[in-house]
């Protein structure tokens, strides 16, 4: 017996059931009778049939759900139509089965396959591909199927195509680890063997599944742009970490099923441990109290005891590893190992006596030399899983190097002994005092100098082109001046002493002091800025008019909107703090994070560009030459605003680069810079955006290679995803014509032309071509 829904029914789905649950009403079916009328396309006759029973309408209900089950299932296999193919040449290529009962059961088969359609011909042979229709439509499928020859499945010379539901490609193939670090993977792979249209992207995860970590660790994404990647690496991960590190690919239509891999990052070293407590002393041991040691970044493994010889400072690094007493002695080391033991058995060693001549752990406790003073002791965690080992050291015992002195017989000290050392120390107090009152003289003469001299003079701005690098405007022979600052506070921002604050650690060190990062309160805002520190005590007087000619060039640049402008100076009798604009982030980091996955707008990198040929315009009006063009001189802001870095004194606070490869050709024989020359920096820089900070003639190992190179006509080469115009504008900024170069006046345009997305990123970044 076969239920026959009416057609209104067909539409209900659930609410029907509901309703069929809810209330109990009388229904009628219709049920199928064996008698036919007619030829074979004649419909069957049906007989009504009543169901008012309880029972009888709960079995009908659930011949509802079965139906509207058995719908979905058609609905899945959607039939597409009949298309023209032969044996010899079908139009779905991939023959996955020779006999198949249904449509059904080829539409399994071949989605399990990640095919996006499936096909039948012959009435039972499977066909599977991504695309039909190649042969153009077909009248020809009138073999019935095997289970239900009231369906047909093609023929032998046309093909029954159905969609199969799949929508995104197969799954990326042969997942691996390449590089391990302790917080980072670097994860490579095959593209889709199926990609059912074009992969757009692929997107990674890393999950934690084993850490010694003793909270939980969030899951890390990551997601690649392009056709053609095929690597990456995932940071941000927890060293000595088990992940499962999962990646799906992806085209316009949808997404893979994920490929797995799982893998370990390297383990990090133990946390630093406290130093032991002494409990007690004797002539030869010292006994001590350990502390309990932990680890966040791998399994703890042993303990160790350091003995350091007074006087001696050890290495304490977390691949340092120490000798045994004799091999320290035969190496002429103040610091060894004593004893070794297993983390199982810190209960037992917890209260250690260094000294007591056992061996411990392989270890020999040697009795303890006491006669240069009393030795420090400290602890060392070690961290091992396979031949990865990690270390960390404690600080030493504290009040160790008190000079205790002894007598040999009564442990008493001497009259003479004491008076000696009283003497030593009223001497010492004494010429502490006498020098701490010569530098206090010293500042206030110097402080009573500064007082008296001219509060304002003006500095000599000549010549008819500023070059950044070594042509200044104060003339060579201007004799040294002592108020040398001075000519600055009618030119810039005199910054308060309490307005400046900056990290006492340089992030490097210039021509004529260190650099730091800091911050300037300008109008109650916090302004990042780097901070160059200048010492007046320490510039010889050349240097000086060279760091004035420098700093006149930021002062002279003005403010400008893509430009990091001078903020301010701050005096102190001896040292001249300058700030400069410093942006969060530059724009090579940002490119080269997108290589990691993370996003970069690629619409922003013609507005970029444009806003740069503003900054390098405003520039050239002054006559200052910017002879750092690149990637790592521009920095942006939160907004993806430029700034431009790297004129006057402020190309100190950017990284060490050799400008070889953004050198214009007849820039290498002829030192003298000129504005053509940063023009076709420009059409540089306009490459590494596209290429997204790959490096210039990474092909090309060394300076010298590449000034042969461009001698001999070769130029960087068109990339992927950059469109004909695009790359015309690159090739204009390196004619060998210095004269038939863009001007800046025609770059600022460069936002009015139009890109594609960066689907593939082909060109590698090696940072040891481009830094020194």
């Amino acid at each position: 017996m076969i239920a026959r829904v009416t057609a209104p029914c067909v539409y209900i789905h659930s609410a029907c059931c509901h309703l069929l649950t809810q209330t109990r009403i009388s229904l009628h079916f219709l049920v199928h009778t064996p008698r036919l009328v007619g030829d074979d396309d004649a419909l069957s006759v049906y007989a009504p049939f009543r169901c008012d029973t309880v029972q009888c309408q709960d079995k009908m209900m659930l011949m509802w759900i079965l139906a509207f089950g058995w719908l979905g299932i058609v609905a899945g296999q959607q039939s597409i139509g009949c298309f023209k193919s032969t044996s010899l040449e079908p139009d779905l290529p991939v023959l996955v089965a020779k006999r198949v009962n249904s449509p059904a059961e080829c539409v399994r088969e071949c989605k399990a396959r990640y095919y996006v359609f499936s096909g039948l011909m012959n009435g039972h042979q499977c066909y599977c591909g991504s695309q039909y229709g190649k042969f153009g439509p077909s009248d020809s499928c009138k073999t019935p199927c095997i289970e239900d020859p009231s369906v047909f499945c093609g023929s032998d010379e046309a093909i029954n195509v159905y969609s199969t539901g799949q929508k995104g490609p197969s799954p990326p193939r042969r997942v691996s680890i390449d590089n391990y670090k302790q917080d980072s993977l670097e994860v490579i792979w095959q593209p889709p063997d199926i990609p059912n249209g074009k992969i757009v992207s692929y997107t990674l995860k890393a999950t934690a599944l084993e850490s010694s970590a003793s909270y939980p660790l969030p899951p890390i994404d990551s997601e690649v742009q392009g056709e053609f990647s095929n690597k990456t690496t995932i940071l941000g991960l927890h060293p000595g970490t088990k992940y499962n590190i999962s990646i799906f690919a992806s085209n316009a239509q949808g997404s893979s099923d994920p490929a797995y891999t799982i893998d370990y990052t390297q383990i990090g070293p133990p946390n630093k441990p406290s130093a032991p407590k002494i409990l007690d002393t004797s002539e030869k041991t010292i006994t001590i109290e350990i502390p309990q040691g932990s680890s966040e970044n791998g399994p703890l493994s042993y303990y160790y005891v350091v003995v350091v010889q007074p006087g001696t400072v050890p290495p304490t690094g977390s691949n340092i590893t120490y000798e045994n007493v004799d091999r320290a002695a035969r190496e002429g080391l103040g610091y060894y190992f004593t004893g070794k033991f297993e983390v199982s058995n810190y209960a037992e060693y917890k209260r250690f006596e260094v000294g007591d001549g056992r061996m411990i752990g392989g270890y020999y406790n040697a009795p303890l030399n006491k006669e240069n003073g009393q030795p420090q002791i400290g602890v060392a965690l070690e961290s091992r899983v396979g031949r990865e080992v990690q270390y960390a050291y404690s600080d030493l015992t504290t009040g160790t190097h008190k000079i205790q002195i002894r007598n040999s017989q009564d442990n008493t000290a001497s009259a003479a002994n004491i008076i000696l050392w009283v003497l030593i120390v009223l001497l010492g107090l004494l010429l502490l005092t006498s020098v701490l009152i010569f530098v206090m003289l010293r500042k206030r003469f110097q402080n009573v100098r500064m007082r008296r001299l001219p509060e304002q003079q003006e500095l000599t701005l000549q010549g008819p082109l500023y070059e950044v690098d070594n042509m200044g405007y104060i003339p060579e022979d201007v004799p040294e001046r002592a108020n040398h600052y001075q000519d600055l506070k009618s030119k810039v921002w005199s910054i308060p002493r309490n307005f400046l604050n900056f990290d006492p650690n340089p992030v490097r060190h210039g021509r004529f002091g260190s650099v730091h990062m800091g911050t300037v309160q300008r109008d109650a805002i916090p302004v990042a800025v780097s901070v160059h520190k200048i010492s007046d005590t320490l510039l010889k007087g050349s240097e000086k008019r060279k760091m004035l000619r420098e700093l006149d060039v930021c002062i002279k640049a003005g403010t400008s909107k893509y430009l990091a402008s001078l903020v301010g100076n701050c005096e102190t009798p001896d040292t001249l703090f300058v700030a400069l604009e410093m942006p969060p982030q530059s724009l090579k980091m940002r490119l080269l994070a997108a290589r990691s996955g993370e996003h970069f707008h690629h619409e922003q990198i013609l507005r970029i560009a444009a806003c740069v040929a503003d900054a390098l315009r405003h520039l050239e009006s002054l006559k200052i030459l910017h002879t750092r063009v690149c990637a790592r001189s521009v920095g942006l802001t939160n907004d993806w605003s430029p700034k431009l870095m790297g004129h006057g004194i402020s190309k100190y606070a950017l990284e060490d680069v050799k400008y070889a490869r953004w050198t214009a050709i007849e820039c290498f024989d002829n030192q003298k810079k000129h504005n053509p020359g940063v023009v076709w920096a420009f059409g540089v820089l306009l490459w590494e955006m596209f290429s997204m900070g790959g490096t210039p003639y990474s092909n090309l190992e060394m300076d010298s290679d590449v000034e042969e190179a461009l001698t001999q006509g070769y130029r960087l080469e068109q990339l992927r995803d950059v469109p004909d115009p695009i790359h015309e504008v690159m090739s204009s900024c390196w004619l060998v014509d210095p004269e038939e170069r863009p001007t800046f006046d025609e770059l600022v345009r460069l936002d009015t032309l139009s890109m594609v997305p960066i689907t593939s990123i082909t060109e590698p970044y090696r940072p040891e071509l481009e830094l020194n």
